[in-house]
């Protein structure tokens, strides 16, 4: 009776097990990632997942885990030399007696008889054979079709507990794709799970595949402990520990997954996770998780990877460029307790090709550029829809590929607006209008050798070079004219902006100005430095390295692999952000400290500020619909 409940039991024990595990990460998700003591194992991997995926992924953890089972124990040899006496025994040969059991028959004969006959008498024992645990685990996966979809993710909780297992024993872990062999993986960290997912072919594993991994194997310590994973209906090796078998039955939604081990075959059928988790888990590998997860895009959501992000002067937005060529403009909340709205979409303009764009109050206003014309569009007053001929090329030069954006600027402060584009060939100009119904517009060159702009709500400034001097000029009441005390005794090929706003004077600004190929100068009131960025870096923005008095100038960094962010004085440099993806872009805004970037390959975006660790915005495209 007791044997038929038993099984119900266990089923019992593992649901209970399940349910506080789901309860504990929707428990914590709201604050932060809070495990439960049942997915304490797995940590490691679980950290990587989003939160609302931590729930689903690891309760195909806890229903794998008992069929996994602890690395298997190898025997000791027939032939290995016996070490000698090692036990004591109540049960033996009398010749095996121990001699204090002799004495006790000189002594007291009833005694010795007594106990005898209780079993109480000691003998000596050999030492007992001992079982030696494998010290290698070795994964084999295959990629092929018959492992596409829903198998790839039982492949996936299979790598993590395989590698937890062999953690737990003190053994190392290596891994392989069936389809290409060669030398083992020894690494089990977030890199090797996306490897392991990216590794999906159309080749299914033949004989060539098998015999190449066969004589690999027979290279492997010869107590390795060998998994082999993929479908039913695959040859196995020569050497096989272990089998686990995946598979989809035709009238079920569940997967049938069979482990054999040890000539036993133990066998589940495994639910998923919903649809939509499903896809998420297999198309976002885990990767630069965050602490909050803000998806709240569809698939034609996708930001860009063709251009930089850009901050709007005012209400906290940032806008990307989406891959049909429009627009989406996204709603940074003022704090990570707030959540975002949906972003704001703008398609391409039918007619032209962009050439730059400007976030304003409430939208976004572009230029889009043909053959003889300019047209304006979604700007403030007389800009809201305008159109005017092209100016020649010796006062404007406009891109000539598509795909290209401008530094754009717009001011509203004026009757009609000015409307300003940095051009390639280093020209500010402008375009003004006196109201919408005026059709008339006036095109001026403000000025050349241009080498830095930047503009808060209602300031813009720019730096140009003339005469070998760096002169920083400012918007004054609609005309522009030179900052006091600004203009720098050097040619400067760069010159970029931070901490700028309406209310600061220019001589409060952090300036950085770019003076030889590695050579930057950082100005802060009276105090300036050098910086050398010898190793390739990318610079991106001037921020200081901490919050409140006494803190450095610093460069933002991006270094030669694009996966660290660094603030960078003449002597220190301090890590702002790391990423397991390399970064495709990452922009500073010039008036507050925040910064956004967005990850090659999966097209998410982050923003969030420069001195805090967890993100005000974080957005998960569904798809990736061009290529970085």
């Amino acid at each position: 009776m007791l044997a038929d409940r038993q099984p119900r039991i266990e089923r019992a024990r593992a649901a209970r097990q399940r349910d506080a595990a789901a309860r504990g990460i929707r428990a914590g998700a709201g604050r932060r990632m809070m495990l439960p003591p049942q997915l304490a194992p797995w940590s490691a991997w679980l950290a990587l997942l989003p939160f609302d995926l931590v729930a689903p992924f690891g309760e195909m953890l806890l229903r794998l885990q008992p069929l996994v089972g602890r690395m298997a124990g190898v025997a000791a040899s027939e032939d290995d030399i016996p070490v000698g006496v090692g036990s004591i025994a109540r049960r033996g040969p009398y010749e095996r007696l121990l001699l204090s059991e002799w004495a006790v028959l000189d002594a007291a004969p009833d005694e010795f008889i007594r106990r005898a006959a209780a079993n109480e008498l000691l003998f000596s024992a050999p030492e007992p054979q001992v079982q030696r645990r494998a010290r290698v685990c070795v994964a084999l996966f295959d990629a092929g079709p018959e492992q596409l979809g829903e198998p790839r993710l039982v492949q996936m909780a299979l790598f993590i507990l395989l590698a937890r297992r062999a953690q737990l024993d003190g053994a190392s872990f290596e891994w392989g794709i069936l389809q290409t062999p060669g030398p083992l993986h020894a690494d089990c960290d977030q890199r090797a799970l996306e490897r392991l997912l990216n590794a999906r072919t159309v080749v299914r594993v033949g004989s060539a595949e098998r015999d190449g991994w066969n004589r690999c194997l027979a290279r492997v310590d010869p107590l390795a402990e060998v998994w082999q994973v993929g479908g039913p209906d695959a040859g196995v090796l020569q050497r096989t520990t272990a089998r686990a078998s995946i598979e989809q039955p035709l009238l079920d939604e569940r997967l049938r997954v069979t482990i054999t081990q040890q000539g036993k075959a133990r066998q589940l059928m495994l639910e998923l996770p919903d649809p939509a988790s499903t896809v998420r888990l297999l198309r976002h590998a885990p990767s630069a998780r965050v602490d909050k997860v803000r998806d709240c895009m569809g698939g034609r959501d996708t930001p860009s990877l063709k251009h930089a992000p850009l901050f709007s002067v005012r209400k906290g937005r940032v806008v990307t460029s989406r891959a049909d060529g429009g627009n989406l403009d996204f709603g940074v909340p003022d704090s990570r307790l707030k959540e975002p709205v949906a972003p704001r979409r703008q398609r391409t303009p039918k007619k032209g090709r962009v050439i730059g764009i400007c976030a304003l109050l409430y939208r976004v206003g572009n230029v889009a550029c043909t053959d003889s014309t300019l047209r304006f569009r979604y700007f403030c007053g007389a800009f809201y829809d305008r159109e005017c001929a092209l100016p020649p090329s010796t006062k404007f030069e406009a891109p000539s590929g598509p795909g290209r954006w401008l530094p754009t600027f717009f001011l509203d402060r004026y009757q009609g607006g000015r409307l300003f584009i940095l051009d390639p060939a280093g020209r500010l100009v402008c375009w003004s209008a006196a109201s919408r119904s005026d059709p008339d517009t006036r095109f001026d060159v403000i000025a050349t050798g241009v080498v830095g702009a930047a503009q808060s709500a209602n300031v813009l400034a720019h730096a140009r070079v003339a005469d070998g001097l760096t002169i920083i000029e400012c918007d004054y009441d609609g005309t522009f004219g030179p900052a006091d005390d600004m203009a720098f005794p050097f040619t400067a090929k760069r010159v970029l902006f931070g901490e700028m706003s309406d209310s600061s004077a220019p001589h409060t600004w952090l300036l950085a100005f770019q003076t030889t190929d590695t050579q930057w100068l950082l100005a802060h009131e009276n105090i300036s430095c050098t910086v050398d960025i010898a190793d390739g870096g990318a610079v991106v923005g001037v921020a200081r390295t901490a919050v409140g008095e006494g803190a450095q100038a610093a460069l933002l960094v991006v270094s030669p692999d694009r996966t660290c962010v660094e603030l960078r004085t003449a002597t220190q440099r301090y890590v702002v952000l790391r990423t397991a993806l390399p970064i495709a872009h990452v922009t500073l805004d010039v008036v507050t400290d925040r910064f956004c970037w967005i990850l090659t390959r999966t097209h998410e975006l982050f923003v969030r500020r420069l001195h805090e660790v967890k993100p005000l915005l974080h957005v998960i495209p569904d798809g990736v619909p061009d290529a970085p």
